[in-house]
């Protein structure tokens, strides 16, 4: 279901280190009493993404783009999310032109058949800990908690589906693949063409800006038959983005305004990063902090946002305001203006409920200027707005 443009939730839910899950609503149970948007719950897992709340201290490898940059985070007792891209499988009962096309799913339905790739959304997770340690340094779902068919909320582009937890990647033991089981990212035909993605095994797939949001424990398994369970999982989605939102927001009811936001030191004119034109996999996403209420997520690796129009009425250097959140790392960005590129450093903010501005140097010519921001091989900073 489209998620509507809405606000985070008030405050990140302060989690701790047990694997004790969150209390499901069950099919058939009744809901959560305040219902969540898919945009709030999105937001709230954003802002508990924090380094006290990360499960892996070694990182993960994103599928698509083989960087080592993804990391587990527990946004709720019991719930792990992760950002990546998606890569394409198409294993299972179904049959796929896909060359890499396997019979089986390490995961079966309800009556003891392989998954169907083409009929159920399944995300992958690594078959063990390829550290061979205990606890692992990579976040291996044995030790939270989960198992076959487990529910995830995934997240991609304004939209939200369930899925549950159908394959697994290469393990140790097995030379079939390059994979290996610190890899994090691919999901089932199924789960790509709900989501809008390229859904093709072979061409298919995005690089970056899925979130996968997996609910541990027995009463988030799924249960059905390959001809049911994409029905049986949709149904929970709701339940648990109301069950998610009520957690990490102590329970109470969802905001209706987001707070006010400071306008940044100097500068005339204000420009919204989410009405810049974007290529690359870069993405609006909901930011209670934000002017507006939005940023974007996910610019850099090839991600770009460009900023038209912006018009200036004498030429010379005027001082651009960046309002970014740069949150785990510093980042850097290439801002390219009318043509001309420089390195911009970013540096490192505690969290997303904080924006901070950084000013920057540019030169303009009278009239109609263009400005983008992007990075070719590594992520930039979210950015929430600019002001020239």
């Amino acid at each position: 279901m489209a998620a509507a443009s809405a606000i985070a939730l008030a405050a990140p839910f302060a989690v701790g280190h047990a694997d004790a899950a969150t209390t499901p609503t069950a099919a058939g149970a009744a809901p959560a009493a305040t219902s969540y948007t898919a945009a709030q719950v999105l937001a709230g897992v954003q802002q508990n993404s924090t380094a006290a709340n990360q499960v892996n201290s070694k990182p993960h490898i994103n599928t698509m783009t083989r960087a080592q940059n993804v990391n587990v985070y527990q946004v709720a007792p019991g719930v792990y999310s992760y950002t990546s891209g998606m890569a394409i499988d198409t294993d299972g009962s179904d049959s796929d032109p896909d060359p890499d096309h396997q019979g089986e799913t390490t995961w079966e339905d309800s009556n003891g058949q392989a998954l169907g790739a083409h009929h159920v959304p399944f995300y992958v997770l690594g078959d063990d800990c390829w550290d061979e340690k205990s606890p692992c340094p990579h976040f291996f779902y044995k030790e939270h908690g989960m198992s076959g068919r487990q529910f995830a909320l995934m997240f991609y582009n304004g939209k939200v589906i369930g899925s549950i937890f159908g394959d697994t990647q290469t393990a140790n033991s097995q030379t079939t693949s390059d994979n290996d089981s610190r890899e994090l990212g691919e999901a089932s035909v199924k789960a790509a063409q709900l989501l809008g993605i390229p859904s093709s095994g072979t061409t298919g797939g995005v690089d970056n800006g899925v979130t996968v949001v997996m609910f541990s424990g027995s009463k988030w398994v799924v249960n059905g038959t390959n001809s049911n369970l994409n029905t049986n999982t949709q149904a929970l989605v709701q339940t648990a983005l109301d069950t998610l939102g009520a957690s990490m927001n102590g329970g109470g009811t969802p905001p209706s305004s987001p707070p006010p936001t400071s306008p940044p030191p100097g500068g005339n004119v204000s420009y919204e990063a989410e009405a810049a034109t974007l290529a690359g996999g870069t993405t609006v996403t909901s930011c209670a902090h934000c002017s507006g209420g939005q940023k974007l997520s996910y610019l850099g690796n090839g991600g770009t946002a460009t900023f038209n129009n912006i018009s200036e009425p004498a030429a010379g250097s005027h001082t651009m305001t960046v309002s970014f959140m740069s949150v785990g790392q510093a980042r850097t960005a290439i801002v390219t203006v009318n043509g001309v590129k420089q390195t911009v450093s970013f540096p490192e903010t505690p969290d997303y409920n904080t924006v901070v501005t950084k000013n920057v140097t540019v030169q303009l010519k009278a009239g109609t200027n263009t400005i983008q921001f992007s990075n070719p091989t590594a992520g930039a900073p979210n950015l929430d707005r600019i002001t020239v």
